[in-house]
């Protein structure tokens, strides 16, 4: 089978590599990308109709592009008539694709990463058990060792990361979608075998937002005190080139959780993710959940059209178990327990 993959960044290296071990791999970037086992062309995929020639000659496409790009590539994919499995985190909702996917006969299964991802697919498996009270994701990438400058690593697009910390953050509560400040809504955390870090509000939900549970959040994860620091940054426009000049993305940590509470009882799913094997922590969660769903879709075949975000697809237990042993194979193993009463 052909996949071609949209950007040879950080994320995309990681997801062609994964893929070309069994796959004919093209990667399609501005520039010239060596990555083992897989192709390179060299294409301006800011140019719609290059990207709809390129995305005719594939069976597969999968999209790892900047956040800018990502709903372009997603209607190209339309007019290409081709599956997409997309990592990229856009502002625009995919929603309005769905009538014309489904028309093309295609899926595009947006937010294929971390979180919207993962815990869209655990969102997604618990919705189809019933009804939740209550949904809580906390999240966060940043360096393994506190003190590096912000307490931060550079993993993935410092533009995106701006988006992030800019765009007010939307909940659920009382089933209604509230919005409220980005970074409010803090408090410290502390977490088995990392210490005690800090939790925030950011606009991470999107396609949960309809999902009808009442009270559902998204927290973001730092080391205490990034907020802080970083405020002076975000009130002058320099944040993007500070952490370009300071952060390096070498050794990262990343922790994960999705708290579901449903008649007084909480289940867990999460993890703990550090950087190995020449990977970060974030590019191990994010591209090779990218890599997963797509070696499923490959594999398995997604079996329906139209807009499909993962917890379209995590409600069937077998497709669900596909991609979380997928995930398993390559190190990331989603622990889910029962916890206890008044902890956290």
């Amino acid at each position: 089978m052909r996949i071609g993959i949209l950007g040879g960044g950080l994320q995309g290296r990681v997801i062609a590599e994964d893929l070309a071990v069994d796959f004919d791999v093209t990667i399609a970037d501005l520039r010239e990308v060596t990555v083992a086992g897989a192709k390179s062309l060299s294409l301006d995929l800011s140019d719609s109709e290059l990207m709809v020639s390129f995305m005719k000659e594939q069976d597969l496409v999968v999209g790892a592009l900047p956040a800018r790009l990502g709903f372009q590539a997603a209607k190209a994919a339309v007019e290409a008539k081709k599956n997409y499995i997309d990592i990229a985190f856009y502002e625009e909702d995919p929603a309005p694709l769905h009538e014309a996917a489904c028309e093309a006969g295609i899926a595009i299964v947006p937010d294929c990463g971390l979180a919207p991802g993962i815990s869209n697919l655990i969102v997604g498996r618990e919705l189809d058990k019933g009804l939740p009270d209550e949904i809580h994701i906390k999240v966060g990438g940043f360096a393994e060792d506190p003190a590096e400058p912000y307490g931060y690593a550079i993993t993935w697009s410092p533009e995106d990361l701006l988006d992030e910390y800019t765009r007010p953050a939307r909940i659920l509560s009382g089933g209604k979608v509230v919005s409220v400040p980005v970074l409010s809504g803090r408090q410290k955390l502390p977490v088995d075998g990392v210490g005690e870090i800090e939790e925030f509000f950011t606009d991470g939900l999107r396609t949960l937002l309809d999902c009808g549970v009442r009270e559902m959040t998204e927290k973001t994860l730092r080391w205490p005190g990034h907020i802080d620091q970083i405020q002076p940054l975000l009130e002058n426009g320099t944040l993007v080139e500070e952490l370009r000049e300071n952060c390096s993305g070498k050794r990262d940590i990343v922790v994960f959780r999705v708290d579901v509470v449903r008649d007084g009882q909480t289940e867990r799913y999460g993890f703990v993710q550090r950087a190995s094997d020449g990977l970060s922590a974030m590019a191990r969660t994010t591209a090779l959940t990218c890599a997963s769903v797509a070696r499923w879709a490959a594999n398995d075949g997604i079996g329906k059209t139209g807009v499909l975000p993962l917890e379209k697809i995590g409600g069937d237990e077998k497709v669900f178990e596909s991609i979380v042993h997928l995930l398993a194979s390559k190190g990331i193993k989603i622990i889910h327990e029962e916890v206890a009463v008044g902890v956290e």
